[in-house]
């Protein structure tokens, strides 16, 4: 059981910055929401933190973010319909007057007695992170702005301290976007290499005061100058752990407060209202009309001699589809119906990574239109930090009952790389493609943790297999996979 606590600033301000541009004026806090709910995905325990009101270190210190220009006015109307929505769902959603979201996720980290994942971009909250054991459960970040999950390890490894270390780093070098300063002149390597070597602030000054280390000048002055502000700086920097939360929250079942019992008759006044609302014409062709089209497709493609069996992925999309099997299967056969089962869906919390009833929509309406049966286009794609991403395997399947497709195979396979054979109807010769274990571990650059951590070194055969079959696919099919990218391709994770 992992309890994760989302940072809503943190999600919605850099989203609100980038949408300045957008013609729909509550952009930020659509894109917010679909955020948030693609980060809670397949997460039982989540609970939002919000700030609330000004802080009580702007009492402690005047100039505490005093930088920062008035919260604009559209900024907190989205700010609130994000919350109003998230509360929707069923998040628990808190906010604490004169406290700060970081100072609840503190908070929440004190009570917690399971593992946490805290969702941030800000790095005070690197402070809160442990490796589990006598002091408490596992805490973890994870940076929202470039993905990275943080653990003690990775803490040392950016910063050169441990997170025990990271308020007194903090202290020394400042914080500009909280309009902190630090100790003059003093910057992160030098701040990291006195703490290594000190521990803390305390056995940093009682050296300096006994006088048996050699300092430079410069540093005695700047620890000079800085030891007065120290108590006041540490206390800015440091995260309170005493705010007062109703945590059992986060143990509550997530229920929608607009979702009805399945199965349950609404009242009727709703029922018109929205069967009036499926019958606005939307730019999609309906099951019953593009069916037959879908199924002659399908039936050219398997004329096609192949020199290979099909794999059983491709052998289910090269299955010819009638109307009778979309009954039969409960396919819907007109928009109202498709409406109404991606309500249903998306209520059942089981596709809750599409974010809304919405996008679960849209993703029947996109596997539909490849001719793909309605459950199975949302168990083969993946949400990617809110992207739709297809697997692998559907990749595969779409090439190889396409009738340009005269064949499509694995050559070879190892832990250490992959082979993959085509050949296109029209083309003189076959194109292959080799993808090695050492292509996919240059992706993670100098990130020698989250690679060891990685599916990569897990299962690297699959891994190199389906990354070969995408990228071959891609090359020779653009016309059919042109801009389609797998789970394992933009996380390095494997797909289900």
């Amino acid at each position: 059981m992992t309890i994760l606590l989302i940072d809503l600033s943190s999600v919605l301000y850099p989203i609100w910055h980038q949408s300045g541009s957008s013609p729909n004026p509550n952009e930020a806090s659509i894109q917010t929401i679909a955020k948030v709910r693609a980060l809670a995905s397949g997460q039982a325990h989540v609970a939002i933190c919000c700030d609330a009101g000004r802080s009580f270190r702007r009492e402690l210190d005047p100039t505490y973010k005093a930088q920062r220009p008035e919260t604009d006015a559209t900024l907190l109307h989205q700010m609130a319909l994000t919350i109003e929505a998230l509360k929707g769902d069923g998040f628990p959603v808190w906010a604490v007057p004169g406290f700060e979201a970081d100072d609840l996720i503190a908070s929440a980290v004190e009570w917690a007695e399971h593992p946490v994942l805290i969702a941030s971009s800000d790095k005070d909250l690197l402070q809160l992170v442990k490796g589990g054991g006598a002091d408490g459960p596992a805490v973890t970040v994870k940076r929202l702005h470039n993905g990275m999950e943080m653990d003690e390890g990775k803490v040392y490894l950016d910063y050169g301290v441990t997170p025990t270390q990271f308020v007194d780093y903090l202290s020394l070098v400042g914080d500009s976007s909280d309009n902190i300063k630090g100790a003059e002149g003093i910057g992160p390597k030098k701040a990291a290499a006195m703490l290594t070597k000190f521990g803390n602030l305390d056995d940093l000054y009682a050296a300096l005061d006994k006088g048996e280390e050699k300092f430079q000048p410069s540093t005695i002055k700047a620890l000079t100058e800085f030891r007065p502000r120290m108590a006041l700086v540490r206390s800015l920097v440091t995260l309170r752990t005493d705010v007062p939360l109703p945590f059992d929250e986060v143990f509550q079942p997530r229920v929608p407060k607009d979702v009805a019992v399945f199965g349950e008759e609404e009242p009727m006044a709703e029922k018109e209202a929205e069967q009036e609302e499926a019958q606005v014409p939307l730019p999609i062709a309906e099951a019953p009309k593009s069916a037959p089209a879908v199924a002659a497709a399908v039936a050219s493609a398997t004329q096609v001699k192949h020199t290979q069996t099909l794999d059983p992925f491709a052998q289910l999309l090269s299955k010819p589809t009638t109307l009778q099997d979309f009954r039969q299967q409960l396919e819907p056969q007109a928009m109202p119906e498709a409406i109404t089962l991606a309500k249903h869906m998306h209520d059942s919390r089981l596709f809750s990574a599409f974010g809304s009833p919405q996008a679960v929509l849209a993703i029947i309406m996109a596997g539909r239109e490849l001719g793909i049966q309605a459950l199975s286009s949302l168990r083969m794609f993946h949400i990617i930090d809110g992207k739709p991403a297809m697997s692998a395997d559907l990749i595969r399947g779409l090439v190889q009952r396409s009738p340009l497709c005269e064949y499509f195979r694995c050559v070879s396979r190892s832990a250490d790389e992959a082979t993959w054979e085509t050949k296109r109807k029209g083309d003189p010769e076959p194109t292959r493609v080799t993808y090695t274990i050492a292509q996919g571990r240059a992706a993670w650059q100098k990130d020698e943790k989250a690679w060891l951590n990685s599916a990569w070194t897990k299962r690297p055969v699959n891994m190199v297999t389906k990354t070969a079959s995408t990228e071959l696919a891609r090359l020779v099919y653009a016309d059919i996979c042109g801009n389609m990218y797998s789970p394992e391709e933009l996380t390095g994770e494997e797909s289900d």
